[in-house]
C-alpha cells in the first residue's frame, strides 16, 4: 500500500512494528525521564494525572493526536492513510516485543505515529519522540511536568 508523499516514513514505522529492532540514539535522552519499575509504569500509564489540568497519559496522547485528526478528516478520501491499525496490530501481535502487557497502547502509539507521518512527515516532535522511545527499547508511559511543559516518562527494562 502507498501512504502518499511520506510513504517511506510510514513504512519505517510499519517495519519497526514487525521486529522492534532497537536503535541507539543520543538525540532524545535529555527529553525523557526513564524509570525501571513496572508497577510505577502501569500507574503512570493508566491512573496518574499530570499538571494543573490533571490530564492522564491517555488524555495527553489524544490531545496531541487531535491536531492530526483535524487534518485527516478534511482530507479527500483517496488520500487518507488506511488499514494502518490492522497492519501494525498484526505486526505487534506476531513480534517478540517485551512490553506485551501494554499491547493496546503500543499499537495505538505506533499507529498514531504512522498516521501522523503520513499526513505531516516528521513535523510533530511529540510523535517522533514516542517513536524514538520505542526505538530505544522503552515504553512511553507518562508525563513529568505540567503539560505541555515537561518531558515524557518512559519505562525501560535493561
Amino acid at each position: 500500500m502507498n501512504y502518499g508523499v511520506f510513504n517511506n516514513l510510514v513504512e519505517e514505522v510499519i517495519q519497526f512494528s514487525k521486529n522492534f529492532q532497537i536503535e541507539l540514539t543520543n538525540n532524545i535522552y535529555n527529553k525523557i525521564v526513564f524509570i525501571d519499575d513496572i508497577k510505577k509504569a502501569e500507574h503512570l500509564a493508566y491512573d496518574e494525572v499530570f499538571g494543573e489540568d490533571e490530564y492522564n497519559w491517555k488524555d495527553i496522547r489524544e490531545l496531541e493526536m487531535s491536531e492530526v485528526w483535524g487534518i485527516y478528516y478534511v482530507m479527500p478520501e483517496n488520500e487518507k492513510p488506511k488499514e494502518l491499525v490492522e497492519v501494525i496490530a498484526d505486526n505487534v501481535r506476531k513480534s517478540s516485543f517485551k512490553y506485551n502487557m501494554f499491547y493496546n497502547d503500543v499499537v495505538a502509539d505506533l499507529t498514531n505515529c504512522a498516521i501522523n507521518r503520513a499526513i505531516n512527515g516528521k513535523r510533530s516532535s511529540f510523535f517522533e519522540e514516542l517513536f524514538e522511545i520505542y526505538q530505544l527499547g522503552a515504553f512511553p508511559c507518562g508525563w513529568n511536568g505540567d503539560y505541555p511543559e515537561g518531558k515524557i516518562i518512559a519505562f525501560k527494562i535493561d
